[in-house]
């Protein structure tokens, strides 16, 4: 392969549109990309975000504290936030939800909310089933904002970020760069691809 093949091809990796010699050999030439959103891009910087946003969750259960009932005694935490979610509704019938159901049941909700944000956290930070703390991240996200976009200072981009953040690693295979999933996800793939229907399930969670 000449010189000005090989330069070819490497516009051709940051330009897929740019053209292909035609009469390059087969085995060397690359595949025009079907759409410019399809193209390729390193997948460690989207790692790095990934764990740190999954920081930004392990930090928020530091203070849902059991042995406060989550707020409840002090009048701190996730009882104060409820609380203002309550007092500042943005849907009526989330209002409704808190007052009816959450607070009379309210130690069950604090430790399925430490319970989540626990998950989100390691299975992003470790890129394990990443796709999975994703999903369950997104859940949140989006119960969050709802609750406290009419809350009095709260700054309706930081809720905007936290949903789209956890938009992008559902969609993106995140955890297979610097985690866990880059182990699991290619022997999964390869069972999937023989057709068990599990580890293709599995597979897609990574």
């Amino acid at each position: 392969m000449t010189p000005l093949d090989t330069a070819t091809r490497t516009v051709h990796r940051l330009i897929p549109e740019w053209p292909v010699k035609s009469d390059m050999p087969s085995e060397n030439r690359v595949a025009p990309a079907a759409r410019w959103w399809s193209a390729a891009a390193p997948l460690w910087p989207l790692a790095l975000a990934r764990i740190i946003y999954g920081i930004l969750w392990w930090q928020q259960t530091k203070w849902k504290v059991p042995s406060d009932d989550f707020g409840r005694k002090s009048g701190g935490g996730l009882w104060f936030w409820v609380h203002q979610e309550i007092q500042y509704p943005t849907v009526g019938a989330y209002k409704d939800f808190l007052v009816g159901v959450m607070i009379p049941h309210w130690t069950f909700f604090g430790y399925m909310t430490l319970m989540t944000e626990t998950f989100i956290g390691v299975t992003l930070i470790l890129g394990l089933f990443t796709r999975l703390g994703a999903l369950a991240a997104l859940g949140m996200a989006i119960n969050i904002t709802i609750g406290i976009l009419s809350v009095p200072h709260e700054w309706v981009w930081t809720y905007v970020m936290l949903i789209t953040f956890a938009a992008i690693f559902l969609l993106v295979g995140a955890g297979r760069s610097l985690g866990v999933d880059a182990l699991l996800g290619p022997r999964l793939d390869q069972a999937g691809a023989r057709g068990n229907r599990v580890a293709r399930l599995l597979s897609w969670l990574t």
